[in-house]
């Protein structure tokens, strides 16, 4: 169940119909009972598609200078996922106020619990030697975007400025830092992140085939 879960929530299922086959195969050899909480994933899915459609038809969308998707889950029918804090940069906030706003004028009583874990982001990013695109975590984005305002922080610094818990930074740091692809540089360069590394915008990325 969590592995169907993390696909349908990051678009990474080869094939839907695949899923929907097995999850059928399964209703008949183990009964509807253990199957319907995958069902309902799945729709839920689906109500999203819808959902996002009409939202993306709205004034307010037309503004917004990002495309934002969304999934509405049903609370209970998924794998239950830790609530993290985290201080969205504003252009993201503002994306998920509007598609607050959005969703509780049309279904009146409802209320939207976001969780942020399983987000994900591409961004575009300038290098002296290229320019390439970075499919991250939304904790990923949200340290990257801060290099936008200057090309080096302290991990303090990073932990004020995000609000992410300081294991969930760290985790997030050296993904970035000492993984294949290095967005950024660590310094002093070493595997572990300590309290008092400090972070650069590494120029030197090299840039391949996209």
């Amino acid at each position: 169940k969590k592995d169907s879960a993390k696909r349908l929530l990051l678009g990474k299922t080869s094939s839907y119909e695949a899923e929907r086959s097995m999850i059928t195969k399964l209703k008949t050899e183990c009964g509807a009972g253990f199957t319907s909480k995958l069902e309902k994933m799945f729709a839920d899915i689906e109500v999203s598609k819808d959902i996002v459609a009409g939202f993306k038809q709205t004034r307010e969308y037309s503004t917004y200078d990002y495309d934002l998707t969304v999934n509405v889950l049903t609370t209970g029918s998924w794998p239950p996922y830790p609530a993290v804090t985290v201080k969205l940069p504003d252009n993201l906030a503002r994306g998920t106020d509007i598609f607050t706003k959005y969703y509780t004028l049309k279904h009146n009583g409802r209320r939207l619990h976001w969780q942020h874990t399983l987000g994900a982001c591409q961004l575009k990013a300038y290098f002296p030697k290229g320019r390439k695109e970075l499919e991250v975590s939304l904790f990923q984005a949200v340290v990257l975007l801060l290099f936008n305002d200057r090309e080096a922080w302290a991990f303090a610094d990073l932990l004020v400025a995000t609000q992410l818990p300081a294991a969930e930074l760290k985790r997030t740091l050296q993904s970035l830092s000492v993984a294949k692809v290095r967005p950024l540089r660590k310094v002093p360069h070493s595997r572990d992140v300590d309290d008092t590394d400090v972070f650069e915008f590494n120029g030197d990325l090299r840039i391949g085939k996209s």
